[in-house]
Formats: structure tokens, C-alpha cells, sequence
């Protein structure tokens, strides 16, 4: 059995959304920021289209951008997919990992804790209230970051 370094109890939500996943983190924004290229490029393909391959009359143009864009749609679809799986995976593992924790941290607990308090709220507190905290360390990184990036990029296009 491994040991705990600070108490389950004493750790704040910033330690379990950044110090416990930092490698998937990592993966899932860098996933983000090539999701967001991929999302604003096919607005800049649609300007193209019509001020260059229309306007010239350029087919060979016309037929570059529209593959460019349909390309760019698809990436971005597939890279949404992987985000979500992403979310889903480091949420899971952050309320196992809360989980096993509270669970070490029951075994620590006296007798007479358990004399005092209803069994179903032992199990409660293991299982249901553990879920929402690992949803939210799923989306805590995810949903900030993609906003952010998808307002400046879309301010640096229709600005430049």
C-alpha cells in the first residue's frame, strides 16, 4: 500500500485538477490548441474561396481551398471526439484517485466513527459525491482554455 503524503482531506481541488494528471493535461491542450487552429482555418478558407477562387475565377484555387476546408472540418470533428474522450478519461481517473484516498483515509479512522455514523453514508461519500469533483477536474482545464483561444484567434482573423 502506498502512503499519502498530505491528507485526502487537506488537499485543495487546485491540486487534484493540476498536480494529479499533469501528462494527460499536457495532451489534452495541446489536443485543444490544434482543435481551435482547426476550427478558426476553415473561416479563413470560406474568405478565400470567395475573394480569391471566385473572384479570379481560379478552379484549380477553388478546388485547393474547399479540400483544405473540408479537411480542416474533419480534424476538427475528430479532434472534439478525442477532447471529450480525454475529458472523460481524466475525470474518471481523478474520482478513483479521490476514491482510493478517502478510502485509505476511512481506514485510518477510529471505531467509534463508524459506530456513530450510518453505513450509508460511508458508501455515499465514497461513491456519488466523489463524481462531480471528477467531472469537474475533467472540464476545469478544458472548457477555459478552448474559450479563450477560440475568442483571440477569431479577434486576430476579423482584425488582420
Amino acid at each position: 500500500m502506498q502512503t499519502i503524503k498530505t491528507p485526502v482531506l487537506n488537499k485543495s481541488l487546485c491540486n487534484w485538477v493540476f498536480c494529479a494528471n499533469v501528462k494527460l493535461q499536457m495532451i489534452l491542450l495541446l489536443t485543444i490548441i490544434v482543435s481551435v487552429l482547426a476550427r478558426v482555418f476553415p473561416l479563413e478558407m470560406q474568405k478565400r474561396i470567395v475573394n480569391q477562387a471566385i473572384k479570379l475565377q481560379a478552379f484549380d484555387l477553388l478546388v485547393l481551398y474547399c479540400g483544405l476546408y473540408l479537411a480542416a472540418v474533419i480534424l476538427a470533428g475528430g479532434l472534439k471526439y478525442l477532447i471529450g474522450v480525454l475529458q472523460t478519461f481524466i475525470g474518471q481517473r481523478a474520482a478513483a484517485d479521490m476514491r482510493k484516498e478517502l478510502f485509505h483515509h476511512m481506514l485510518t479512522l477510529p471505531l467509534s466513527f463508524f459506530r456513530k455514523t450510518q453505513p450509508g453514508m460511508v458508501v455515499q461519500s465514497l461513491v456519488s459525491e466523489r463524481a462531480t469533483l471528477g467531472d469537474f477536474e475533467g472540464v476545469a482545464v478544458a472548457i477555459p482554455v478552448t474559450s479563450i483561444l477560440t475568442c483571440w484567434l477569431l479577434l486576430v482573423i476579423c482584425s488582420g
